[in-house]
């Protein structure tokens, strides 16, 4: 319903209302695809949120807040050159289309007056935020689009701007009385869909429902009927001011007022911006989680893929080194027959004195029988140093691949809207993800705590991915104290903060069932002494080996009610 040019016009006099005069203090960019101008007004901060991603175009207040990259995109930066302390004319909807303009009125380096425009386009995928000077020249864009791809809306630096063209006549400007009077039987809702911009299906079939006229009629609208739509139509011009005017949410969509079509209850709030916010600021979220996700995950997958495709190179290399045996025997067999080889012989016929057969042993003409001998030790040597070397490299890919295991299974146990960073560390480290090179200071980020649980007194912490695993087990733990992990499962690292005190068998069966969290079913946990967990050789982060273990079954249990929220 954000596509709606009825809900979208109302948002912007809104706006226009409530923006008009605000000073814009702060620009960020969060999102490729999303801007947030600070503003201050009237006495108070204001977060405005610009957002053109295709699956959750948006514009309006918000309270939700997000943290900033590092550097600031180049759109951003161009923003702040222009706009820093600029203020805001107007707010209104451009061209009677799904376009919000904002007018700005800022102040050039020579410090001459100067007007700007930022037309943010809410049309789904053809969404973007568009920067121009008054002349409406494109300074800069979230999205370029040539001839070609804009389907003749070119956005490209230095090109006039010139919005996206329309195929019908918005409801607001069209000569209503007449589209009807032209209504001469037939599809009514069609007819209405067809011929009017800016209402989508839904609405219209609100304001037949409203009016209480038939979406199939035979004839002519009745004049009654007739009546009521242009009343309404009227009332649409600028609902706002009307009487209906209630902004809500009913499902996932945005209203102006409740709609009789929809089913559920609606959800009532003190303005438009607010509806908007509590709407599309968790739709946002979701479709930003699994885009993100679906990254990850196809990482993830080209990293097995690899391993996998590694794993079978190393044992068809271990197959063909299975008879290198045989090139070590044949070799002994031309230096113990030597005598027999005449110039230009190719073959040597002899006896086996391992399993006293008959054998035929080829010879290359061009050597001479010690050089076929040597030739044939050169092979079987090549084969033993290829197969100790592919024997070590299968088990490091072995490591690996069960590495990948739990790098996924950290993917499909991740929390709604948990922090990805750590991930896309390790497949960094991997070589899934090229790291971007910074430059310039680089704010370091706080790392990410691991869950912490208040448990009879004891401490018991328990990691979120394998980076974490490492520091709690290895860093945090001392050597008396408990740790725990799923028995020959992926999972994560627990650890029972002992103090120097004994931990009682209660104690250790709730550990052990945030251990095992992650199991569909009961699961057996290993536990021990810190002291007897040691990191795998030549292992990733996360790979431990541990002796002189106990073992309990767990039932899954996350224990949320004993969780210690960070401060």
């Amino acid at each position: 319903m954000s596509s709606d040019y009825l809900a979208l016009s109302a948002l912007a006099r809104e706006l226009n209302a409530r923006l008009k005069g605000a000073r814009i203090d702060k620009i960020v960019q969060p999102e490729t695809d999303e801007v947030r101008f600070f503003l201050r007004v009237g006495g108070k901060n204001e977060c405005l949120v610009a957002s053109c991603n295709a699956g959750a175009p948006r514009f309006h207040l918000t309270s939700s807040r997000k943290p900033n990259p590092v550097t600031a995109p180049n759109f951003c930066m161009l923003l702040r050159k222009y706009l820093a302390v600029s203020v805001i004319d107007g707010i209104d909807c451009f061209n009677d289309d799904r376009i919000i303009r904002v007018s700005l009125s800022a102040r050039t380096e020579m410090r001459d007056n100067a007007v700007f425009y930022l037309f943010i386009e809410i049309m789904n995928r053809y969404s973007n935020i568009v920067f121009t000077d008054d002349n409406l020249v494109i300074l800069d864009a979230v999205k370029h689009l040539s001839f070609d791809e804009g389907g003749g809306h070119v956005v490209l630096r230095g090109v006039k701007y010139l919005p996206p063209d329309k195929n019908k006549p918005c409801f607001v400007t069209a000569a209503t009385e007449e589209f009807l009077d032209a209504f001469s039987g037939g599809d009514l809702h069609r007819y209405l869909l067809d011929g009017l911009g800016g209402l989508s299906g839904v609405t219209v079939s609100e304001i037949l429902r409203r009016t209480g006229t038939e979406a199939d009629l035979a004839g002519k609208i009745p004049p009654d009927g007739k009546a009521a739509l242009l009343d309404l139509f009227d009332k649409l011009k600028n609902v706002n001011e009307s009487d209906v005017f209630a902004p809500c949410t009913m499902g996932k969509e945005v209203l102006p007022f409740p709609y009789g079509v929809l089913k559920g209850e609606p959800v009532f709030y003190g303005s438009m911006s607010e509806a908007f916010d509590a709407a599309d600021t968790s739709c946002d979220v979701e479709i930003r989680n699994k885009a993100r996700l679906k990254t990850l995950n196809a990482a993830v997958k080209r990293l097995r893929a690899r391993a996998e495709k590694n794993i079978s190179i190393d044992r068809e290399r271990l197959a063909e080194c299975e008879n290198m045996d045989k090139f070590r025997i044949m070799g002994e067999l031309v230096v113990s027959n030597i005598y027999r080889i005449k110039k230009g012989d190719s073959v040597l016929k002899c006896t086996d004195y391992y399993t006293g057969e008959d054998v035929e042993i080829p010879l290359d003409e061009r050597l001479t029988p010690s050089g076929n001998s040597a030739a044939y030790y050169n092979r079987y040597n090549k084969l033993k140093r290829t197969k100790e070397f592919t024997e070590k490299k299968l088990a490091d890919d072995l490591v690996m691949q069960n590495y990948i295991a739990s790098v996924e299974e950290e993917l499909r146990n991740l929390p709604y809207d948990a922090p990805t960073a750590a991930i896309e560390e390790e497949l960094a480290r991997l070589g899934a993800f090229k790291r971007k090179t910074q430059k310039g200071k680089i704010r370091k980020e706080k790392p990410e705590p691991p869950y912490r649980y208040e448990v009879e007194g004891f401490t018991v912490l328990a990691g979120k991915h394998n980076l974490q695993n490492e520091e709690i087990t290895f860093r945090v733990a001392g050597s008396d104290d408990v740790w725990l992990h799923m028995k020959n499962r992926h999972g994560a690292h627990v650890v029972i903060l002992a103090g120097g005190k004994p931990v009682p068998d209660s104690v250790i069966r709730v550990a052990g069932e945030i251990a095992a969290a992650t199991a569909g079913a009961d699961a057996e946990v290993d536990y021990t002494l810190r002291r007897n967990v040691k990191r795998r050789p030549d292992g990733h982060p996360g790979q431990v080996i541990y002796k002189d273990f106990k073992t309990v079954v767990c039932n899954p249990n996350a224990h949320k009610e004993l969780l210690v929220k960070d401060d």
